[in-house]
């Protein structure tokens, strides 16, 4: 839902221009992965969810904004499927197939579950300095890391 928000003006190119799209949409409630890579490397994963500022903590821990992508999609002239569950989805993507325009499949997902990892390391730089206990042990491990590198020409 993170990139939908940045590119879902191509939704309307394409209904403009007769280009067919399948547009499969993840909805996190923010930007799950960037918070999940962000707390991966000892930060708290800020800014990367959907929330309002809550005027007792100053911080964006409120309550769910209520964006409804559905409706925008909608909106915009595309068919529209909210899905909850892998058999909804199946069915979902079948009808999109039926679609002479572009269709969006709304995927409600929980934030919290992640893919697990891929026994990889990937150069994400850590803030070498930083009194967060968090990120000076994943400054740590970023510094190791590097040292690993092998690097192409």
């Amino acid at each position: 839902d993170g990139s939908y928000l940045m590119m879902n003006s191509e939704i309307v190119t394409s209904i403009q221009e007769g280009y067919k799209l399948t547009i499969v949409l993840i909805n996190n409630h923010g930007y799950s992965s960037i918070g999940g890579l962000s707390e991966s490397v000892g930060s708290a994963g800020f800014g990367t969810r959907y929330r309002y500022r809550n005027p007792d903590t100053g911080q964006l821990d409120g309550e769910k904004l209520p964006v409804d992508f559905a409706a925008n999609a909608r909106s915009m002239g595309a068919a529209v499927f909210e899905v909850g569950d892998l058999p909804e989805l199946v069915a979902a993507l079948a009808q999109a197939k039926k679609q002479d325009h572009t269709t969006v499949i709304s995927v409600e997902t929980d934030p919290e579950v992640r893919v697990p990892g891929y026994e990889s390391w990937w150069d994400v730089p850590v803030a070498e300095i930083s009194g967060m206990a968090a990120v000076q042990e994943a400054f740590a491990a970023y510094d190791k890391g590097t040292d690993k590198e092998r690097h192409f020409l």
